[in-house]
């Protein structure tokens, strides 16, 4: 089977993040096995398909999506349940590399939904036995995925840090901000040797860009672009002025590649193919 023919799984178990956010859990046999930061292509009988980050995957065949409801597509998954069908295109895109180096100074951070592939690459630095540190943002404390997952990680000697909006959990304010506190405080070594995986709101990924440019700090970002096909052929994720695709050639991307995609931070198309303000 290739990457881009459907297969219908059963949903075999749902789980409440949190309020609107829903992870959906099915078995696949697929020999391709999928790689954090990877997509697939989730088709709902009646509606279009769209594109989700893998939040999970297992040795054992269980993968796992999370969705969070912000429209009609999601919303038609999010009525779904436990035994009812859909279909899986995948997986798709590029992938977080992880460096060879035992010495890199790991950072994860994540805002909100943003944060489904970045816990699917903890979970492989945790097999490697990896150490890194996270930060995770929302907006309030009702929105903060995976938190006792997370909360877990500090059993391993990994430093976590929290920030919401408006205080309700952790630290009060943004992640880019808790971010550059924390590199204050490391040394010239230690700031020669961090790499940054960042994942969540383009305006969030486009501020830490800025910090890590200045700090000369190698970074990561997975990007969300609307998509009809997955495979290159619709063109609406195009990244504008390098033509660079989400789908093919994403959609993780380098800092230096962000750094010469004006559209990075400022515009996303919408499903005309027009450009619209982030």
């Amino acid at each position: 089977m290739t990457n881009n023919m459907i297969e219908t799984v059963k949903i075999k178990k749902i789980l409440n993040e949190c309020d609107g956010i829903k992870t959906l859990i099915f078995d696949r046999n697929y020999t391709n096995i999928p790689k954090p930061g990877q997509f697939v292509m989730i088709w709902v009988p009646g509606v279009d398909e769209i594109p989700m980050s893998i939040s999970s995957y297992k040795n054992n065949g269980e993968w796992a999506i999370t969705v969070k409801n912000i429209g009609e597509c999601t919303d038609s998954i999010h009525k779904l349940k436990v035994g009812d069908y859909i279909g899986v295109r995948g997986p798709l895109g590029n992938f977080f590399k992880i460096p060879q180096e035992t010495n890199k100074n790991i950072f994860l951070i994540g805002g909100g939904i943003g944060m489904a592939p970045l816990r699917f690459l903890a979970t492989e630095l945790i097999k490697m036995g990896r150490k890194f540190k996270l930060i995770l943002g929302a907006k309030e404390e009702t929105e903060v995925i995976f938190i006792n997952e997370f909360l877990d990680y500090q059993k391993k000697e990994l430093d976590l840090f929290f920030c919401t909006d408006d205080g309700s959990f952790g630290e009060k304010g943004v992640t880019t901000d808790l971010f550059e506190k924390i590199i204050e405080n490391l040394n010239t070594e230690e700031i020669k040797n961090t790499i940054v995986f960042t994942c969540g709101p383009e305006i969030m990924m486009y501020k830490i860009l800025q910090i890590c440019e200045e700090k000369k700090i190698e970074l990561y970002a997975s990007l969300e672009r609307i998509m009809r096909c997955g495979c290159g052929l619709c063109g609406l994720c195009v990244l504008d002025p390098i033509g660079l695709l989400v789908c093919n050639d994403g959609p993780v991307f380098s800092s230096k590649s962000l750094a010469e995609i004006k559209d990075f931070g400022q515009y996303k198309r919408d499903f005309s193919g027009k450009k619209n303000s982030i």
